[in-house]
């Protein structure tokens, strides 16, 4: 039995994109970006809750999935968690969490 600990930050999610995902490229180095959110439903003592969790994909992952994906269409996600602060103004900000893709399922309807 291996009884060493290892930090580890792997998410699997499995939903519908709410939105058509949007494909655009960083100003630095054109990298080709594509950001999506998925509804994933969990149930809670029978009780259906919803969680929409924003996605990002980069490079030739984002290429090949910008075509295929649009609102509706059943996804499932493997990536890392990641967290990011974003500003409104010098007083305003929060800490967003999103799913970084490492790689995506593209199910029929």
């Amino acid at each position: 039995m291996n009884t060493e600990f290892r930090d580890e930050n792997r998410v699997i999610l499995a939903g519908r994109l709410t939105k058509d995902a949007v494909l655009k490229y960083t100003t630095s180095s054109m990298t080709p970006v594509v950001r999506f959110t998925i509804a994933v439903n969990t149930y809670v003592k029978e009780k259906k809750e919803t969680l929409f969790i924003p996605v990002v994909a980069y490079g030739d992952l984002a290429l090949e999935i910008s075509s295929l994906i649009k609102q509706g269409t059943p996804v499932r996600v493997e990536g890392r968690l990641n967290s990011r602060v974003v500003k409104f103004s010098e007083e305003e900000e929060y800490k967003v969490f999103e799913v970084i893709a490492n790689k995506i399922e593209v199910f029929t309807k």
